[in-house]
């Protein structure tokens, strides 16, 4: 009788190698948990600095062709009033009909402002302007840098002048 007692005991709990099977099957699956969430955090953070740098150059050039605050943007400025400047350090679109309004892009600060000096959109690593006479065509590439990566876009868009 007391045989059969003993091995009841024994068979209660769980052997030592019963024990470090399952603590393995856990770190493995653990593991497999973590490195998925790292790679959805990286794919999450990609993806937003993607859409940020793309929202950035949109709204640069959203604000020069419809304007912002009281500039009323290259839309409405009469095409025989445009003046254009093309330096080393930029460009310079400016309209001498309505108390010199402009949008200024400098390599030097790497920015676009407009005459009240408000930045219209920074970060931008390479812009061109074209004036054909009825309108323009600008280009921006904008440039944003977070968690090691770099992401570039580039947006164009033609404004065409009022007559």
């Amino acid at each position: 009788m007391k045989k059969s007692q003993a091995h009841q005991d024994r068979s209660r709990g769980f052997t030592l190698v019963e024990m470090a099977v399952s603590a393995a099957i856990l770190t493995i699956v653990i593991a497999g948990t973590l490195s998925l969430f790292v790679s959805f955090l990286r794919s999450y953070n990609a993806t937003t600095l993607m859409r940020n740098t793309s929202s950035r150059a949109s709204m640069a050039l959203e604000r020069m062709v419809y304007g912002v605050g009281s500039n009323c943007g290259l839309r409405a400025w009469s095409a025989g009033s445009i003046l254009t400047n093309y330096s080393a350090g930029g460009w310079k679109i400016s309209s001498n009909a309505t108390s010199l309004l402009y949008f200024q892009y400098s390599t030097n600060t790497m920015s676009i402002v407009d005459q009240s000096g408000k930045t219209l959109c920074s970060n931008v690593v390479y812009s061109t302007m074209t004036n054909y006479g009825a309108g323009c065509r600008i280009w921006v590439a904008v440039s944003e840098t977070a968690g090691g990566r770099t992401y570039t876009v580039t947006n164009t868009t033609f404004a065409q002048f009022r007559n």
